[in-house]
């Protein structure tokens, strides 16, 4: 089963995945990063006064380290 990585960027700040997870595929990778931002963007609506996010990417990876795909929320406000 291939093996991906989401790094985080918000701003100028990135949070690289050093574990990452198994996946079928880029398909269901790419789920589980929409669904992350997601939670992301409503916990940063339901308590805008403690969100630091601003801008949040998910940049996906495989295991190669190559960039498959990127997914963008919708910005948040601070």
């Amino acid at each position: 089963m291939p093996h991906f990585y989401f790094d985080l960027r918000d701003g100028d700040a990135t949070a690289v995945d050093e574990i990452g997870m198994q996946f079928p595929g880029l398909r269901a990778a790419m789920e589980e990063a929409e669904r992350v931002l997601n939670d992301f963007t409503r916990q940063a609506e339901e308590a805008p006064q403690k969100s630091y996010l601003r801008e949040m990417i998910i940049e996906v990876r495989d295991e190669k380290g190559n960039v498959t795909e990127v997914s963008h929320s919708n910005p948040t406000t601070h």
